[in-house]
């Protein structure tokens, strides 16, 4: 992540609320707390006799305490309140539900997205990540935004949420006083975009040091399962994707594979994307890259041996695409990832 050159020096105090509620992540409602801390440190470290800090509270649905995914039980300072104009609200994410059970986990926290509505309305700044993110976009102000959740979770975001331009492969998603971020961890870069703001790029390099926040790592995309949507009740689709799975090699023909199974290519294209929401030929290409994710992470193949075994046969295409699907080139995946590069390393 590179940090953006925008600081407030006219601080007095920025103050933080962190919203607590059942089954939140413990660590997701803490973490941003200890960042601000040691925020605070610095700013005192390099700025002695300037006025100027982070102050935060916990607050929850008439001040009740709350247990949270691990079990921890949260003393919170107050019940939900107005919150001053400028203030930075926090919401962690929460343990996944499961798909029938999500819709029901929301509804639970409805008083709270409506809190949210009312707060943004008076100019306060809200940040989210993970199961967070769905909180914040059933509140509808994340509608004709951009926005990011876990990578495990994006096709359930985007079919949820079409409203809402997701933007799976990154980390963080700045969308000014709407900031939302990947899986765990990503609600540490949220709070240092906001430590940047408030305190200057200087503190928040230090305290990105000082708690090992890599401020590099931007993109979530290295680690993006492509989507493989059976969850349809179309059972010609269904055939034709098992299809392709078993034949990635075979080189793709729309007209070839429509006169496979009885149907004309017209059909085919849009019976294929009314059900899988894809293209046959994009369906085909994230089931190829996630073979050879699997090829580079469990062998020593090379590039043009992975190449070959999944139907490509130009590296400058391969490249390209396993680019723009992964961020990363071949060879940089194998070093992250490979399991057999790193066991001959330690050799």
């Amino acid at each position: 992540m590179t940090l953006t050159a925008f600081a407030k020096w006219d601080l007095a105090v920025a103050k933080v609320y962190v919203i607590a509620y059942e089954g939140c992540y413990a660590g997701s409602l803490s973490n941003p707390q200890d960042l601000y801390m040691v925020a605070n440190a610095h700013w005192r470290e390099q700025y002695q006799g300037q006025e100027g800090e982070f102050e935060w509270q916990t607050l929850s649905l008439g001040g009740a305490t709350v247990v949270t995914a691990s079990h921890l039980r949260i003393a919170v300072d107050g019940p939900l309140l107005d919150l001053e104009a400028g203030s930075i609200i926090v919401v962690p994410a929460m343990a996944y539900p499961g798909g029938r059970e999500l819709n029901k986990k929301l509804e639970s926290l409805r008083e709270i997205i409506n809190w949210l509505v009312k707060q943004y309305a008076n100019n306060c700044i809200i940040c989210t990540h993970c199961t967070g993110s769905f909180i914040l976009a059933e509140s509808g102000l994340l509608n004709g935004h951009s926005a990011t959740t876990s990578w495990w979770l994006a096709e359930q975001f985007r079919q949820r949420y079409p409203e809402i331009t997701l933007k799976a492969d990154q980390l963080v998603v700045d969308e000014g006083r709407l900031l939302t971020g990947g899986a765990n961890g990503a609600e540490m870069l949220a709070a240092l975009i906001m430590v940047e703001r408030y305190m200057g790029r200087a503190v928040a390099s230090q305290c990105a040091r000082t708690l090992l926040v890599d401020t590099n790592l931007t993109q979530q995309a290295p680690y993006l399962i492509l989507p493989r949507q059976k969850q349809h009740s179309d059972s010609l689709m269904l055939e034709i994707q098992d299809y392709l799975e078993k034949n990635l090699s075979d080189a793709f023909s729309l007209a070839g594979l429509a006169q496979r199974f009885c149907i004309s290519s017209r059909t085919l294209m849009r019976r294929f994307k009314e059900a899988v929401g894809d293209t046959p030929n994009s369906y085909l290409q994230n089931l190829r890259i996630e073979a050879a994710k699997k090829l580079f992470e469990a062998t020593s193949l090379s590039t043009d041996a992975v190449m070959l075994r999944i139907g490509y046969a130009d590296t400058s295409s391969f490249n390209r695409l396993f680019q723009r699907k992964t961020g990363l080139s071949p060879r940089a995946y194998r070093l992250k990832f490979g399991s057999v590069q790193r066991s001959e390393q330690s050799v």
